[in-house]
């Protein structure tokens, strides 16, 4: 049987260079964590922002939606780094200051 890595019977061993993002899969579900409450405080902040966000995105007809997505997922990435980078703080693994 052949997989997407290779042959079955074939020992598929992972590169440990220097380049390779290995990360525990603690740092994982932190990192999946911080995605998620970043999710939430994009609710939360573009339910107050909507009103605002359709009345300048109003203005274009053919990009309203459009505009209003990018302002979402921009919001979202703003708020997931945002949190990622205060989550690392908190536990010591990196220094901002």
């Amino acid at each position: 049987m052949t997989n997407a890595r290779g042959p079955s019977n074939e020992a598929f061993e992972e590169p440990t260079s220097g380049d390779a993002c290995v990360c525990p899969v603690r740092n994982a579900i932190e990192h999946y964590v911080t995605g998620i409450l970043g999710l939430a405080a994009t609710l939360i902040v573009g339910v107050q922002a909507y009103p605002w966000l359709q009345s300048v995105t109003g203005t274009t007809t053919y990009l309203g939606s459009t505009w209003l997505v990018f302002s979402f997922a921009a919001i979202w990435l703003v708020c997931w780094i945002a949190l990622e980078l205060a989550w690392e703080w908190r536990a010591g693994r990196i220094h901002l200051l």
